[in-house]
């Protein structure tokens, strides 16, 4: 739409709502006027939060967006600027009847309030449902209509022209996924109805901005051809195929090769009018888990995937993308892993292998190399039996293909550098609880923190419903902090409370502000948080679970001094193991010079849990000998007889690492 004169401005109706585009570059409109949106910083602040519209965008999220890692001394009062600026360009623009859009301040953000008909985004995941409900329901016309007017909401890629962190942005690259999804099922049914001529310019302007996409070129090929174009059918397929190999060293796959086949066949055939679409295909995704259920936005996710999606200046990456999320048991590393996969998906169109790793040995490292094979359609007999000969092998595979590599609770980095990515197409994903440094100075440590509480009434209030959660908001927040607002804890929690909508939340809290009950009733299953703590401890040497317990008397954070006397050793010694501990991800630094350091809350009520009880007095009915015969047994110093390490080997049986 070309920028309307001054006098267009005066001619729109004061009622008209102010709409909102990001479907494309981003632009607003109030009735047939374009209205400027200020800076390039505000128009980026408001084109994250439309992509937030109704949520929170959290204010370390509008940082990051805005300044990455050259963050200005002023970016505080920055920020409040640009708000301000939104605010009147809202009020000045919104219906005189009332409503519209509002900047709202929250706790931990900013929201902007938006109805759905003032944003193209909004508008495309509500034709998307419409759409979704017409295929469940075989309504093959309805569908395709509906996909149609999806497909025309969009003018480019989201945000077009804006900073490239909001094009790696999660809601940016979903709804991508989506546009590309949507394309692909247009296609297959604009195809088996004739409608050649709409999926010619429907998909066309998707494949274009997605020129690597195999599944849109071979519909768009098809479609041509099905319109008589054979020759530009044909001359597409050259052209993807000779940029497949300018860009990865491989050509065509399948989907383009069926396309081509299928061309060639119906040329030789005057009987056939139109080749069949080919079968879409996607990365395989049999290893990696569900990805829905109730799940809070984190900062964290937002940085796996911008990291994941090559997004780190220009020229792209020199180097393998290799992310490393880490941090407490029970902090959701693997949730954030599978969110971050389901986002950053289209970037990889080779797969996506997933792991488990226990130990890393060669024989392991064998067995998920011949998993990753034959996930890789490598016949059996090409691959050597030699473990180094399997790593080149899969090495170099990875150099020629677009891969993304999941590694699941490793427990240590060096086990899995023969897994490392080669080249700069693939990248490799890694849970562990701790830091691992082996992966080389190129990889990207991410910690995973407990919950902010904010975060958590989130979360609880996604299991248990918004209005429940209202209703005993002081119970809830009393029910985070009994958690820990360590995500397992919380989820499991709010679990429980959604299979018994008659149980009140207070009454729950109750029961859990009982130390000795509080993680017998944070499991639901076999899902236990307790057993997820003894495996950490299961971890660690005898003189760290020693000292452990030693600390675990601390009711509030300690500084270094408390702990040598508590630990009873010289304070490098004392340091030492502190600063061991903070690496295992069971103790917390201090976050300020000269503050304590401090346990996660349900760590230090495991510890106490585990504590060997003291023997019951035992009375002497004999004459007495001795005076010292009578009294209680006094308890031995931690790990002195070994009863620590006994009393966590007795609890084995019910040990689940994960």
């Amino acid at each position: 739409m070309a920028d309307p004169t001054p006098s267009q401005s005066e001619s729109h109706a004061e009622d008209e709502p102010l709409v909102l585009r990001v479907l494309g570059s981003l632009s607003a409109f109030h009735g047939p006027v374009r209205v400027p949106l200020g800076t390039p910083k505000q128009q980026a602040l408001l084109g994250l939060l439309a992509l937030r519209a109704n949520e929170v965008a959290e204010r370390d999220e509008i940082v990051n967006f805005l300044w990455g890692d050259d963050i200005p001394d002023s970016f505080d009062q920055l920020v409040h600027t640009y708000v301000y600026r939104i605010r009147l360009l809202l009020k000045a623009h919104n219906s005189a009847k009332g409503g519209g859009m509002a900047l709202l301040r929250r706790a931990a953000g900013y929201e902007l309030q938006i109805n759905e008909d003032q944003l193209d985004l909004l508008e495309f995941r509500r034709l998307s449902t419409k759409a979704q409900q017409a295929q469940h329901a075989n309504q093959v016309m309805t569908e395709f209509s509906l996909l149609g007017d999806m497909l025309s909401l969009w003018r480019g890629n989201v945000l077009e022209g804006e900073l490239p962190s909001l094009r790696s942005h999660p809601v940016v690259i979903n709804s991508s996924a989506q546009r590309i999804g949507s394309a692909l099922r247009f296609a297959e049914l604009g195809i088996s109805l004739g409608e050649y001529g709409e999926v010619i310019e429907k998909i066309g302007p998707v494949a274009h901005g997605s020129p690597l996409h195999e599944g849109l070129h071979a519909g768009l090929i098809t479609a041509l051809a099905g319109a008589g174009q054979r020759a530009e059918a044909l001359e597409l397929f050259t052209t993807i195929d000779m940029r497949l190999r300018r860009q990865s060293g491989i050509g065509a796959g399948v989907q383009l090769r069926e396309a081509q086949a299928s061309i060639l066949r119906a040329d030789s055939d005057p009987g056939v009018t139109a080749p069949p679409m080919p079968a879409v295909t996607s990365a395989d995704t049999s290893r990696l888990p569900y990805a829905g259920g109730a799940f809070v936005d984190r900062p964290e996710l937002h940085r796996t995937v911008q990291h994941l999606s090559g997004s780190r200046g220009a020229g792209g990456p020199k180097a393998p993308l290799v992310v490393a999320l880490y941090g407490p048991a029970g902090a959701g590393k693997s949730a954030i892993a599978t969110r971050a996969v389901s986002f950053v998906r289209p970037h990889f169109r080779d797969g996506v292998f997933r792991a488990e790793v226990a130990s890393g040995s060669p024989e392991e490292i064998h067995v998920l190399l011949d998993s990753f094979f034959r996930t890789m359609d490598i016949p059996a007999h090409a691959v050597p039996d030699d473990v180094c000969e399997r790593v080149e092998m899969y090495q170099a595979l990875l150099r020629e293909r677009r891969v993304l590599v999941v590694l699941d609770n490793v427990t240590g980095g060096q086990s899995v550098r023969p897994l490392l990515p080669s080249g700069t197409t693939s990248a490799l994903l890694v849970t562990s609880r701790t830091p691992l440094a082996a992966l080389g100075d190129g990889a990207r440590h991410i910690r995973i923190p407990t919950l902010r509480r904010r975060q958590s009434l989130e979360l609880l209030a996604n299991l248990i419903g918004e209005a429940r959660l209202l209703r005993e908001r002081e119970a809830a927040n009393q029910l985070a902090s009994l958690c820990g607002d360590l995500p397992l804890a919380v989820r499991i929690a709010g679990m429980r409370l959604a299979a018994r909508p008659r149980w009140e939340v207070a009454s729950f809290a109750q029961r859990l502000s009982n130390e000795e009950r509080r993680l017998p009733e944070l499991a639901i299953g076999d899902v236990r948080v307790r057993d997820r703590l003894d495996s950490v401890l299961l971890a660690l040497t005898p003189r760290l679970r020693q000292a452990l317990q030693a600390l675990s008397e601390e009711t509030s954070p300690f500084t270094l001094a408390r702990a040598v006397g508590r630990l009873q050793c010289p304070a490098r010694e004392a340091e030492d193991l502190l600063e061991t501990l903070v690496h295992e991800q069971v103790l917390e630094r201090p976050p300020r010079p000269g503050e304590g350091y401090s346990f996660l809350p349900l760590t230090r009520v495991h510890l106490r849990a585990l504590r060997p009880a003291p023997e019951p007095v035992a009375v002497n009915r004999e004459p007495r000998r001795r005076a010292d015969h009578i009294g209680a047994v006094p308890l031995q110093p931690p790990g002195q007889d070994g009863s620590w390490h006994q009393l966590i080997a007795a609890g084995q049986s019910r040990i689940h690492t994960r």
